[in-house]
C-alpha cells in the first residue's frame, strides 16, 4: 500500500515505461512464481528479477538492489492496473489472463486504465485530496480540446487531482493556447514562454510545501528553490510522457504527426471514445471494502466498451468494408465480429503504410525525414528512441528497393506505437542474396557500449546462424563511443562460432548517415540493392584492411560521403 496523503499533484503510472513491455514481465511472474508469497519477500523478488534477466527481451542490469527493481516493475503498473494480485499469494487476475493470452490486449488495457483511480486501496489518501479516474479525464480533455500536448499535460493536467477541477484545468489550457497565439516571436520563443508558465504553475502546485521552506529533494540533502522547481518540472514531464505511452496503448488515441507531441482522437475512434465518456462513471469506485474493489478491478469485462454490443460492432464493420453482408454478420458472435473488425482495421493500416511507402520511394518525405532527425536530436519529439527507429525505417525505405521491415509496432493510424522488442533488430532490410540489420540508439558515452555492444552482435549472430544469405548490420547513433567502435572493429577480425562467423557490423554516426541520404537525394540514379551491397561489402573489407578502429572509421566516413558515386 502506498500513501498519497499530503501530495498535491496528479500522477500517472511510470513503471514500466513501456506498457507493451509489461506483458512479457508479468508473464514471467505468473508462469514461474504463481502461488508464492510476494509481499515482504525480498528473496523471491530478487529471484524474479534474476529470472527476468535470463529472457532475451530483458534490457536492465544485474547491479544494485534487485528486489527493489523487481518491485518497481510489478507493484507499479501490473498491480495498480489489476493484472496481478499479490496478496495473499501471487496470482494472475481475470483481467491479467485476458491481457496476456487473449486476442485483444489493447481492449483489456483500455478497461484497466479506465478503472485506475485515486484514491484506491493501493493508493491511500487520508487527506482526501484525490477523487479522480486520471486516464478517463485525460481522454475527456483530448476529446473536448481536440488535441493535447505533452507540455500541457505536464503543466496543467497534473493539477487535476479531483474531477470537479476539470473545467478549471481545461480553461487554463485554453488560456495558455490563446497566449501562445499572441506571442511576439521576435522577443521570445515558445519554449521560453512555456517554461515561464510551467515554473509559475509549479510554484502554485507546491505553494504550501514551498511556504514552509521544506523543499528538499530526495536525492539531495540541500537545494535551492530554483533546483526544486527544475526537479518538479522534470517529474511532471515524466508523468506526461508515461501518460501518453499508456493511453496510446489502448489504440483510442494517436499522435498528430511523427514530429509532434500532441495526442488526438482519430475519426475512426470517435464513437468509441464518446461511448466511454458518456457511460464510464467519473466517480471512483468505493475503496472501503478491498475485496469489493478487487472484484471490480480484476473483472475483464468492466467497464463496458462501445464494441461490447453486437449492433454497434456490425455498424463498425460495415463502416470499414462494403463487402460485408449485414445478414451474415447478424449470425456471428460478438467475439467473431471483433475479430473481423480487427482484421479490417489492420488491412486499413497496411493500406496506409503502402501509401506512405510510395511517397517515401519518390523522396516526397525527404525534407520531413531530415527535419525529424533534427527534432529527435534536440529531444523535441515524443519518445525519441521510438521516433529514431521509425524515421530510420522511413530513410531506408526511401534509399533502396529492398523489403524494409520495421520491427517496431504501428497503431491503427499507421503511426509508430512502441519500439522493437529487445530480442530482435530494430529494422530488417531483405534483399535477394543478402540481408542488412539496422540498429539505432540515442545512447552516448560509455553507456552506449554497455547497452548496445553485446545485444547488437547477438542479433547479428542469431540472424546469421538462421539465414543462408550473407548478413550485415548498420549501427547508427548520434555519435560513436570509442569502445563501441573498437568492439565492432574486433568482431570483423575474428570468426566467432556463437555469432555464426564474423559479425559484420558497420557503425555510423547519424551525421554520416544523413550525408548518405543527401548523396542519394541528389544522385542522378536512385540507389538499388546493388548499391547497398557494394557499400556494406566495401565497409567490411575496409575493417579487415585497416590498421586500427580509428583508421577504419575514417575510411567509413569517406565511403559514406561517396557511396552512390
Amino acid at each position: 500500500m502506498a500513501s498519497i496523503t499530503g501530495k498535491s499533484h496528479l500522477f500517472f503510472v511510470t513503471s514500466p515505461r513501456s506498457p507493451y513491455k509489461m506483458r512479457d514481465e508479468v508473464k514471467v511472474l505468473a508462469e514461474n512464481f504463481s502461488g508464492q508469497k510476494w509481499e515482504r519477500n525480498r528473496h523471491l523478488q530478487t529471484e524474479f528479477y534474476k529470472r527476468l534477466a535470463e529472457e532475451e527481451f530483458f534490457t536492465g542490469t544485474l547491479t544494485g538492489e534487485l528486489d527493489f527493481k523487481a518491485r518497481d516493475r510489478i507493484t507499479r503498473a501490473p498491480k495498480s492496473l489489476g493484472l496481478v494480485n499479490l496478496s495473499p499469494q501471487i496470482a494472475l487476475t481475470e483481467a491479467g489472463e485476458a491481457y496476456l493470452y487473449g486476442p485483444r490486449p489493447h481492449e483489456i488495457f483500455a478497461r484497466q486504465l479506465l478503472k485506475f483511480q485515486l484514491p484506491s486501496p493501493y493508493h491511500v489518501d487520508k487527506g482526501k485530496t484525490y477523487w479522480i479516474r486520471p486516464y478517463l479525464e485525460l481522454l475527456r480533455l483530448i476529446d473536448e480540446l481536440e488535441t493535447l500536448s505533452k507540455n500541457e499535460i505536464a503543466a496543467f493536467v497534473t493539477q487535476l487531482v479531483h474531477f470537479r477541477k476539470y473545467d478549471e484545468v481545461k480553461e487554463k489550457i485554453r488560456a495558455f493556447r490563446e497566449a501562445v497565439k499572441q506571442l511576439d516571436c521576435s522577443k521570445t520563443s515558445y519554449n521560453r514562454y512555456f517554461h515561464q508558465v510551467f515554473s509559475a504553475e509549479i510554484l502554485n502546485v507546491y505553494a504550501a510545501q514551498i511556504k514552509t521552506g521544506n523543499f528538499q529533494l530526495r536525492e539531495s540533502r540541500s537545494t535551492t528553490l530554483e533546483k526544486f522547481i527544475g526537479a518538479k518540472k522534470r517529474n511532471h514531464l515524466d508523468y506526461a510522457d508515461a501518460a501518453i505511452r499508456y493511453l496510446r496503448e489502448t489504440r483510442l488515441v494517436s499522435l498528430t504527426s511523427g514530429r509532434s507531441n500532441r495526442l488526438y482522437i482519430p475519426d475512426a475512434k470517435r464513437e468509441e471514445v464518446a461511448f466511454i465518456l458518456e457511460n464510464t462513471p467519473r466517480e471512483p469506485q468505493n475503496v472501503a471494502d478491498i475485496d469489493e474493489f478487487k472484484a471490480y478491478l480484476f473483472d475483464a469485462s468492466l467497464p463496458l466498451l462501445y464494441t461490447d454490443d453486437q449492433e454497434r460492432l456490425i455498424q463498425a464493420v460495415l463502416a470499414l468494408s462494403s463487402e460485408q453482408s449485414r445478414r451474415e454478420l447478424l449470425r456471428l458472435s460478438i467475439e467473431e465480429l471483433k475479430n473481423i473488425k480487427e482484421q479490417l482495421t489492420r488491412q486499413r493500416v497496411e493500406t496506409t503504410l503502402a501509401e506512405q511507402i510510395n511517397r517515401l520511394e519518390l523522396y516526397e518525405e525527404y525534407d520531413d525525414i531530415t527535419a525529424t532527425y533534427r527534432d529527435i536530436i534536440a529531444r523535441q519529439v515524443f519518445d525519441a528512441p521510438l521516433m529514431l527507429e521509425w524515421n530510420t525505417w522511413r530513410a531506408f525505405v526511401m534509399l533502396d528497393d529492398g523489403r524494409i521491415i520495421g520491427n517496431f509496432r504501428f497503431d491503427d493510424t499507421g503511426m509508430p506505437l512502441s519500439t522493437a522488442p529487445g530480442n530482435q533488430a530494430d529494422i530488417l532490410c531483405q534483399y535477394d542474396d543478402f540481408d542488412v540489420l539496422v540498429e539505432v540508439t540515442l545512447t552516448r558515452g560509455a553507456r552506449q557500449y554497455e547497452v548496445e555492444g553485446e545485444p547488437v552482435a547477438r542479433h547479428v549472430g542469431n540472424h546469421q546462424t538462421q539465414s543462408t544469405k550473407a548478413t550485415y548490420c548498420i549501427f547508427i547513433a548520434p555519435s560513436l563511443n570509442p569502445a563501441t567502435l573498437a568492439h565492432f572493429y574486433i568482431l570483423h577480425q575474428r570468426e566467432v562460432v556463437y555469432y555464426g562467423g564474423k559479425a559484420r557490423i558497420i557503425p555510423l554516426a547519424l551525421p554520416d548517415f544523413q550525408v548518405m541520404l543527401e548523396c542519394a537525394r541528389h544522385s542522378s540514379q536512385k540507389p538499388t540493392a546493388v548499391t547497398i551491397k557494394k557499400f556494406v561489402e566495401k565497409a567490411a573489407q575496409l575493417a579487415e584492411e585497416a590498421e586500427n578502429e580509428q583508421a577504419w572509421y575514417d575510411e567509413l566516413r569517406s565511403l559514406a560521403a561517396n557511396w552512390v558515386s
